[in-house]
């Protein structure tokens, strides 16, 4: 996808359809989560050594936009980009396509990660050095 510089795949598995045998709207958070750890690690930042840099991550706001559906076996593309860099959070913007269908947009959402200090669990500061690894993301 045009302007996203990075791209996960996850395939639906059947558990995370409901009665129509279309994905349950729940399971697209759990999708983003997917691309948002997916972004970390390619910025640097693995789940395991995340506090090594005296910082971790909430989210505080999530948006979906359904289009179309996907069902169970599909293979979804999920293109994330970096949206939006603040001094205490950042945006992530999404794209879901189904994997044979390009084309096809399944969902489009974006998300909004705070920084907080560990200890505090209050929000703070996201260091030049964890931001210039988002940055060149």
């Amino acid at each position: 996808m045009e302007g996203f510089n990075l791209k996960t795949q996850v395939r639906v598995r059947f558990v995370e359809t409901d009665a129509q045998g279309i994905v349950n709207n729940g399971t697209y958070m759990t999708y983003l989560e997917v691309a948002r750890i997916e972004f970390l690690r390619k910025a640097g930042i693995s789940v395991k050594d995340r506090l090594k840099y005296g910082i971790d991550f909430v989210l505080v706001e999530a948006c979906i936009h359904y289009k179309s559906t996907a069902t169970a076996d599909d293979v979804l593309n999920i293109y994330v980009k970096l949206k939006e860099m603040k001094d205490r959070a950042f945006t992530l913007e999404y794209e879901i396509t189904q994997d044979e269908d390009h084309d096809r947009i399944v969902a489009t959402a974006h998300t909004v990660t705070v920084s907080i200090n560990p200890a505090t669990m209050k929000a703070c500061m996201i260091p030049q050095n964890v931001r210039e690894m988002f940055l060149s993301v």
